[in-house]
């Protein structure tokens, strides 16, 4: 029995977004029972191990629930009776297409055990981004270690360019020609002035140009190919193309773009030991949930794992929701509920009364306000964050060497059109070693996604760009190639779509999205936080003491690691 039984809210499911809201309402003084019918904080954004990816895999897409047994069956009260009960099920096909190239010879991959493996990679953390300043305010920022990413490249006709971070990086360069090098430090000036400015210049950055396509100010600064590409797609992160463009909503403004170049070169210093613009989290994505969870904990909040959700209760008159019946029979009371998109709740018939109808028009309109305050960039994180329907392939491979002699943490962006058969969609490849916890030494975890409609092609992408990072056989022409050796891999589809929200009182999170960093999610999260309680501040700062005043971000700068 859960006593009590009635809190501020209720938030189903330990993924990122929901820990994220978990702590935040703790943080405000709200009381919050957490939820999970999984097992170790498993979820879409986890980092299973590799016996659990395999029985992912064996599902064809499933995440394995912990068991459950009612001691007795499950009875309504009387009280119970006066709620319209909705039956919650597991979403559809959140995974499909799943498919594993398994290892020639097992051992060839070491120790099983010493696997930790991101289901919603290739992701990275911005230094400067809202995730690292979510961490620093929740105080969690002490529960996690990151390790550096030590550098970028871009892949464009068969080989790698350095992604410069910085403009001592354009000094250092090797590879880039003395007239690239003069527009990229001109460049980076321009958007130093446009910072420093806060956006009110004038001339090229008046504001009225600012809503035009940023590849079109690319363009007009006379950069060649190459740079704009960097910038487009390795500095700003774009996801689609921005030169043969097929959807004018995809381009991207002007000011979105020197918005995110300014958040890159921010991240670039903002700590001494990184190499970089980015981080990643020691032993995989998986360990931020648990540290904002954490916090939420030591703020009170009230954590059940194990226990699965079966219903959702409503308000007969109103509609509204009032709470969630769990495994057990026992209910539990609340008018603020937080599901996970792998929760399916049963939509109520809008026909049997007029409340119903119109608590779905509210939240509909709140729907709307999400999606349109949401992070402007790209089209994917539109349709992320609304009811459209859009998907992203990932493949997660194991080798046995890095494709980058002497680096460890990496990251290769394939702007569209540079991978054989000319793929039109942007790649991004993200490798980890041992230094980061998720593999064991001697071994290398590479992840790859694309955005996608069409699983072949998706495939024939991803495939595209395995073949240039490595050697898949043993035949004489691959074993004088000094590519790493593909030992191991799993390719899946994630459905990325999310569904409109239809009942006053449940929000619904998101699952990871197509971009490669948490600006969107962090941003939709926000928002659900605000929609909720909007009299209260996201993650507000706390008074400082004699252990916390030396400086924000302090305990992510000392849990930076092998740099």
């Amino acid at each position: 029995m859960i006593e009590p039984n009635t809190f501020d809210a209720i938030v189903l499911g330990t993924g990122l977004p929901e820990s994220i809201l978990a702590a935040s309402i703790a943080a405000a003084g709200k009381t919050v029972l957490h939820l999970d019918a999984y097992e170790g904080y498993l979820s879409p954004w986890a980092s299973p191990s590799f016996s659990t990816l395999s029985s992912f895999a064996s599902s064809g897409g499933c995440l394995p629930k912990a068991s459950f047994s009612a001691e007795e069956e499950l009875t309504f009260s009387p009280e119970e009776i006066e709620y319209k009960i909705l039956e919650v099920k597991d979403a559809p096909a959140l995974y499909s297409h799943v498919k594993v190239s398994p290892a020639h010879d097992e051992s060839s991959l070491g120790r099983l055990n010493r696997y930790s493996l991101d289901l919603a990679g290739p992701k990275v953390v911005f230094c400067a981004g809202p995730l690292v300043d979510a961490l620093v305010s929740a105080q969690a920022d002490h529960h996690v270690r990151f390790k550096g990413v030590e550098a970028s490249f871009i892949w464009r006709d068969g080989q790698m360019t350095a992604v410069p971070a910085s403009r001592s990086d354009v000094f250092r360069d090797k590879t880039l020609s003395l007239a690239d090098k003069r527009f990229l430090m001109r460049f980076f000036k321009l958007v130093a002035d446009y910072t420093d400015s806060e956006g009110g210049t004038s001339g090229e950055l008046a504001a009225e140009n600012l809503d035009r396509p940023f590849v079109e100010f690319l363009r007009r600064q006379q950069l060649p190919t190459l740079i704009r590409e960097i910038i487009l797609y390795a500095i700003a992160l774009v996801d689609d193309d921005q030169e043969q463009v097929s959807d004018v909503a995809s381009l991207v403004s002007t000011k979105d773009g020197l918005q995110a170049l300014a958040l890159y070169l921010a991240s670039a210093s903002r700590f001494p030991d990184a190499p970089g613009a980015f981080l990643y989290p020691m032993y995989g994505h998986g360990d931020l949930p648990q540290a904002f969870c954490r916090c939420a904990a030591v703020r009170g909040a009230l954590y059940v794992l194990r226990m699965p959700v079966v219903s959702l209760l409503l308000d007969k008159e109103s509609g509204d929701c009032k709470g969630v019946q769990i495994a057990s029979g026992q209910v539990l009371h609340s008018e603020k509920v937080i599901a996970s998109p792998t929760f399916c709740v049963e939509q109520p018939a809008t026909s049997e009364s007029t409340p119903t109808t119109t608590s779905s028009a509210v939240d509909a309109e709140e729907d709307a306000h999400l999606r349109s305050s949401d992070v402007p960039s790209t089209s994917s994180e539109r349709h992320e964050t609304g009811g459209d329907s859009t998907k992203v392939a990932r493949c997660l491979c194991i080798t046995d060497q890095s494709f980058q002699p002497g680096l460890s943490t990496v990251m290769v962006i394939f702007p569209p059109n540079s991978l054989h058969g000319r793929k039109s969609k942007v790649v991004r490849a993200l490798q980890l070693g041992s230094a980061a916890d998720v593999c064991p030494d001697g071994k290398y975890i590479v992840q790859f996604s694309v955005k996608c409609s069409d699983a072949t092609e998706a495939e024939e992408t991803l495939q595209a760009a395995k073949d240039a990072l490595f050697r898949v056989d043993d035949s004489e022409d691959d074993l004088e190639s000094e590519k790493p050796k593909l030992l191991w891999s799993i390719f899946f589809i994630q459905d990325v779509s999310n569904p409109l929200q239809a009942i006053r009182g449940l929000k619904m999170s998101v699952m990871p999205d197509g971009t490669i960093d948490y600006r969107s999610m962090m941003k939709y999260t926000e928002t659900i936080f605000h929609e909720l309680f909007p009299e209260k501040e996201f993650f507000p700062k706390l008074p400082a003491t004699s252990t916390s005043d030396e400086g924000e971000g302090d305990a992510v700068a000392d849990g930076i690691d092998g740099l």
